[in-house]
């Protein structure tokens, strides 16, 4: 939503600059030179780090949608009854995020897939006798379990990797006296230069929405992990 108002915001600083007489300072180009350096600094590292933790996250809901994928396909040589129910966990799962609209919701709340699924495996196992390829299916099973099981880990912990809160004190108070330091530039009449300061002014904000729709993980959520589970629920309903 913020995204679109950056426009609307742009001609709105543009216009209080070119009618609106501010502050006039000597040193207001050694202020602005300053907060602009730190500012840019500390936001482009910010916005490094968020922007990897995004592919992180992306590549590891990718890898563990083509782990499930590829497991519920290896279960059709334990037997029609077990893939069914092995079908059944899977799906619970991933109807999950659609229904609550969340890519992250099975790894901020409980989830027993993994447990269920290593269950069914081990009462299969007792309970008749496997063919060869029934066995092999089985270890490679159990194998991608594992790395399932460390790939939710590892996507707890990077869901917890947040912009701590001292250090969004830090930004807002650069980007503060960064404005000060853009308000105190005399462009009261001249168009051109009321322009160009409301587009730095606005970009400074576009900077804070990017950052913040990186912290909390909300930038094309839908791409990440909702449009990935309904392809896993498409390929169990035979869609693909």
């Amino acid at each position: 939503m913020t995204f679109y108002l950056t426009p609307f915001i742009f001609i709105f600083l543009s216009i209080l600059y070119f009618y609106i007489p501010f502050g006039y300072l000597d040193y207001y180009k050694t202020l602005l030179t300053i907060s602009t350096f730190l500012f840019s600094i500390f936001t482009g590292f910010f916005i490094s780090r968020q922007g990897s933790r995004y592919s992180d996250i992306r590549d590891r809901i990718t890898e563990f949608d083509g782990i499930m994928s590829s497991l519920y396909r290896q279960t059709r040589h334990l037997g029609k009854e077990a893939q069914e129910k092995i079908k059944k966990i899977i799906e619970k799962h991933y109807k999950q995020i659609i229904k609550n609209q969340a890519w992250d919701y099975n790894f901020t709340h409980k989830s027993t897939t993994l447990t269920d699924v290593h269950n069914l495996l081990e009462k299969t196992v007792g309970e008749k006798k496997l063919p060869s390829l029934g066995h092999a299916a089985i270890n490679r099973i159990m194998a991608g379990l594992l790395i399932l099981q460390q790939i939710r880990k590892s996507m707890i912990a990077l869901h917890k990797e947040r912009i701590p809160q001292f250090q969004w004190i830090l930004l807002y108070f650069l980007a503060a006296v960064l404005f000060l330091s853009l308000s105190m530039m005399p462009t009261q009449g001249l168009v051109y230069a009321s322009l160009l300061k409301g587009a730095f002014a606005s970009s400074i904000i576009f900077v804070f929405v990017l950052l913040k729709k990186f912290d909390r993980l909300d930038f094309f959520e839908k791409t990440i992990g909702e449009e990935s589970a309904q392809d896993i629920l498409d390929i169990f309903s035979g869609k693909k």
